[in-house]
């Protein structure tokens, strides 16, 4: 079998409508776009096979509940698994490591450990820390350098009170995968639990859980081209069969009594209430969707543009990469130097080129490693060589707007003396053709707001926007004077837009202006993400309060 990125992409009905046809999509570690033939299987369900499962008799019935277990079969045979009773149905990753959280918690003793790292997904953290609190257990962290696990240092954190080891299978922040082979030898010897976190792995890697040699692997559907809402957790036989259930209800049972209930046999005590049945029909679509490309082929293309992604980044002056290319599952990230994470993220959205910045569900790691909000670009298969191209041209861009305006930039103040807005010409933005010319004179009319350390205080803070903003004001002579400040340029660019109207004003001219008509008629509400949004309408609010204080006041 042989790889084409651009046939692949064809398959996907997204990417063949007309708003997205220029799309650059590079947050899969969020979420992957899904085939046709996975919208189909949705869709087909419900056309033709809409009933529960399991219970009734009818002809529909029967069809649904040979669905799912053909789906399971198909499960099992993905991930190599040794029996269908080893594939419980779960809405994904983050149930399936809850479930497991306090089912197996609630069979040890006070002061056993759990041992998971800084790298993992909340998901792997917050259930195993609700479940130490509640049996009284004691949970440990691989040893870090700077926030990033030195998984090769596993070993010096277990002990003959270790019970139970969760680990990421690749970080949905850094793309960084443990050499799973080195943890197996390690707890094998010492007869621990292994859960593993596969959620990022499955898109990126063929799954073998017997040569993995965990206990138990959780993943969701919507991480390798699935719907979103359904995920399955393997586990191994004999201690699926010692867990006890979960969640308690309809399809877990086979008897009700006044006193007790008898539980239904493996898989299905996990499964409790009605299943997303739709969504695991769209699971085993996606299962053979993937067993028909060459996974290997796949694999190869994603790391080709990965490296490349590193590549260009870590040889510029702009950008300090945090991930790394060895042992990545298909991410890249990094910090831009000279301006905000967020101020970069919208720059790419003005591009139509999806990435996400933020902790990534990671907090841990971001706060361990200096609290960093990083730009996360994640590939999947369908990603070409002319989306990395782009992406590339865009952060070069950004970076020769980000210097010009630098060039420019205000001088730094202890008080707030008055900024100029003269020379900024509101028919100039208007004129501009297009959104990222509108963008580039923002960015150009950031430079007019002047550093102000003295205004940077919690009374001036302002609630609202995406980046923090500060905003002063005094009157004097009837007419009213603001000083802003803010670390993100796009903020600075829009309170100097705003501050143009109505800086040096009376109150009389003030309460004339519409200016949230003025921001919806240049067309940023409709190309600024909601919160930059908000962040300007912070600001109006906040400057227009401050300017009825001072009426109030007078009228007393």
């Amino acid at each position: 079998m042989s790889f084409s990125a651009e046939s692949f992409r064809k398959q996907f009905p997204l990417f063949e409508q007309e708003e997205n046809k220029g799309l650059v999509y590079l947050d899969n570690a969020a979420t992957t776009q899904k085939p046709e033939s996975v919208i189909n299987a949705v869709r087909d369900y419900y056309v033709h096979s809409n009933a529960n499962t399991h219970r009734s008799s009818h002809r529909l019935a029967r069809r649904a509940t040979e669905m799912v277990e053909r789906v399971r079969r198909e499960a099992m045979q993905f991930i190599n698994a040794a029996s269908t009773r080893e594939i419980v149905f779960c809405r994904g990753a983050t149930e399936a490591l809850n479930l497991l959280a306090q089912c197996l918690c609630g069979n040890l003793q006070a002061g056993d450990e759990i041992v998971i790292s800084t790298a993992e997904h909340h998901a792997n953290i917050v259930p195993w820390q609700m479940a130490a609190k509640r049996f009284n257990l004691i949970l440990r962290y691989v040893p870090h350098m700077a926030g990033i696990p030195q998984f090769d240092r596993l070993g010096e954190v277990l002990n003959e009170r270790t019970r139970i080891v969760s680990l990421t299978g690749g970080s949905n922040a850094l793309g960084l995968r443990p050499d799973l082979a080195v943890v197996r030898q390690l707890l094998r010897r010492m007869h621990i639990m292994w859960i593993v976190d596969g959620a990022q792995l499955a898109a990126h890697d063929i799954i073998d859980v017997q040569k993995i040699g965990c206990d138990f692997f959780v993943c969701s559907a919507h991480k390798f081209y699935g719907p979103s809402g359904v995920g399955f957790l393997y586990g191994r036989e004999v201690l699926l069969e010692s867990m006890p259930p979960w969640l308690g209800g309809g399809e877990m049972i086979t008897n009700v009594e006044l006193e007790a209930s008898h539980y239904a046999g493996l898989p299905h005590k996990f499964e409790a209430g009605t299943s997303p049945l739709s969504a695991i029909a769209g699971l085993g679509a996606a299962i053979e969707f993937l067993g028909q490309q060459d996974r290997k082929a796949m694999a190869q293309h994603e790391q080709k543009l990965v490296r490349w992604m590193h590549r260009e980044l870590m040889a510029s002056p702009n950008f300090r990469v945090i991930s790394q290319v060895r042992h990545n599952l298909g991410i890249v990230s990094f910090i831009p130097v000279h301006s905000s994470a967020a101020d970069l993220m919208h720059w790419l959205d003005g591009r139509d080129i999806a990435v996400r910045v933020g902790h990534h569900c990671a907090q841990l790691l971001g706060k361990e490693s200096g609290d960093l909000v990083t730009v996360r670009a994640s590939v999947a298969a369908y990603n070409t060589h002319k989306d990395v191209q782009t992406f590339l041209q865009a952060l070069e861009d950004y970076c020769e707007v980000q210097h010009l305006t630098s060039m420019a930039a205000g001088v730094e103040g202890d008080d707030w003396s008055q900024d100029d807005f003269s020379p900024l010409l509101f028919e100039r933005l208007v004129s501009q053709r297009n959104w990222q010319g509108r963008y580039r004179e923002l960015l150009l009319w950031s430079k007019t707001i002047s550093r102000k350390p003295g205004i940077r205080c919690e009374e001036n803070l302002v609630y609202g926007c995406e980046s923090e903003a500060w905003l002063a004001h005094r009157e004097e002579k009837g007419r009213h004077y603001f000083g802003l400040d803010s670390d993100s340029r796009v903020v600075k660019g829009l309170g100097a837009l705003l501050l143009s109207q109505i800086d040096g004003r009376t109150t009389e001219e003030i309460q004339q202006l519409d200016l949230s008509r003025t921001f919806i008629e240049l067309g940023l509400g409709k190309h600024l993400s909601e919160s930059r949004s908000n962040g300007f309408y912070a600001l109006l609010r906040r400057a227009l309060d401050q300017v009825d204080q001072v009426g109030s006041s007078l009228s007393q």
